[in-house]
């Protein structure tokens, strides 16, 4: 199952004004993440960024916008080098999937990240690259716990 597609964005609002009040999307969740994941996907040039998760439609895949910021929060006014495409999928186990790939001798281009977000709580991150070069990220959620 496809979660999301990740979509790097010059302008957070810029973006959000298209995706949301002109295609009509919903904005599932709006946050900062910072530290080691983010080190890693922008290849150690940013150490933070803002992620936006839209809801496209009822059901099915999302978009994820996200907007590389400066230490304290406020926006990088620069233009980004075209970034090659990363897509998530959800696993109900990133350690089978890591076995599983391993096995046929595909290993990840990262190690194991966990991630905790306000809305869908934490998740374990492992990143790929298909023979193209796309990233894909593998994102398992941990049962809520409430």
């Amino acid at each position: 199952m496809l979660l999301h597609v990740d979509l790097f964005v010059h302008s957070m609002e810029r973006s959000l004004d298209f995706y949301v009040n002109k295609l009509g999307m919903e904005v599932v969740d709006d946050t900062q993440i910072d530290g080691e994941l983010v080190d890693f996907v922008s290849n150690g040039a940013y150490h933070r960024y803002r992620l936006v998760l839209l809801k496209v439609s009822h059901t099915g895949s999302m978009i994820e916008l996200m907007e590389y910021m400066n230490e304290d929060g406020s926006r990088i006014y620069e233009e980004m080098a075209p970034s090659p495409v990363n897509f998530t999928i959800l696993v109900n186990s990133l350690e089978r999937k890591m076995e599983k790939l391993f096995n046929y001798g595909i290993k990840p281009i990262s190690k194991v990240f966990s991630v905790d977000t306000p809305k869908f709580g934490k998740t374990k991150i492992v990143f790929y690259e298909d023979p193209d070069k796309n990233v894909i990220e593998l994102l398992q959620m941990e049962p809520c716990l409430k």
